[in-house]
Parts: C-alpha cells; structure tokens; sequence
C-alpha cells in the first residue's frame, strides 16, 4: 500500500529527491527511482551515485 502511495506521490511531482546517506539506497526506493524514470521524471541524490 505505501509503495502505491509513493508512486502517486511521484506522478504529482516534478522531480524527486533521493537521500542516500553513505550511498545507500534500498529496493524500495530503487524501485520508486526507476518508476520516476519510466515517468520521465528529474531525479536528484543527496550525494552522488
């Protein structure tokens, strides 16, 4: 249900947000970048990938 939810989240968005501390990104989020991605959405990290 959250992930739902956070995808419904990225569709109003313009671009979305990644913190990924010590460069870690979990499935979930991994998951939520590709979704931004496929929707032609900007995508910005805290530190660089």
């Amino acid at each position: 249900m959250l992930d739902d939810m956070h995808k419904r989240k990225i569709d109003m968005a313009d671009e979305i947000f990644v913190i990924n501390k010590g460069g870690y990104i979990g499935s979930s989020t991994k998951s939520e970048i590709e979704y931004a991605h496929n929707h032609n959405k900007k995508v910005n990290y805290l530190e660089e990938v």
